[in-house]
């Protein structure tokens, strides 16, 4: 085949077009595919959550987790169990949330400072120590201001040692606290 001399540098220059073209079209499917794996890998990312644990662990405190795990993880991340520890009376196997108040009690029913609970008591109880504000909010007078009031509280102050400390919350007086003090708790 004989080409003349504009016909071969047509030819070149058609060639060089569809590669360019080409490289463009395989590049841009390469990006697409690597913002999948992306995408894919930020679904399947764990989201960290901050919890407290006290009572008959080795070192409470605020400990920062993965919100898939359990209390019996957390467990282990505060240093395992004392030798007092009651493991009856927590479900190690609840799965754990942000802000929540996780208390271990003592075995030693008679020790005071321990503040033992039977779960099975409070368990129809909003704990005021991990209630959301949704939750909160199901006591009776208690509405979306007093709810974040309490929250800030707890935030700035603490868990809640004992339920008449919720007094201390801007708004909840002697009579409010007498109306739900019965529906609450702080395990």
């Amino acid at each position: 085949m004989n080409l003349t001399k504009n016909q071969k540098v047509g030819l070149y220059v058609f060639a060089i077009i569809v590669l360019f073209i080409g490289s463009i079209k395989f590049y841009s499917l390469k990006k697409a595919e690597d913002d999948i794996v992306v995408i894919k890998n930020e679904a399947t990312n764990k989201k960290e959550i901050q919890v407290y644990i006290c009572g008959e662990v080795k070192k409470p405190g605020v400990y920062k987790i993965n919100d898939d795990k359990r209390i019996i993880d957390l467990v282990y991340l505060a240093g395992g169990f004392t030798d007092n520890a009651n493991l009856e009376a927590v479900n190690l196997a609840t799965k754990l949330k942000d802000e929540d108040y996780i208390k271990i009690p003592t075995k030693n029913k008679n020790e005071k400072d321990k503040g033992i609970i039977d779960s099975r008591d409070d368990a129809d109880k909003i704990n005021i120590n991990t209630a959301s504000i949704e939750e909160l909010k199901k006591l009776p007078r208690i509405g979306d201001a007093l709810a974040k009031r309490i929250i800030e509280y707890r935030n700035k102050n603490g868990p809640f040692k004992r339920i008449e400390d919720l007094k201390n919350v801007s708004g909840i007086g002697d009579k409010m606290f007498e109306n739900i003090k019965d529906l609450i708790s702080i395990y």
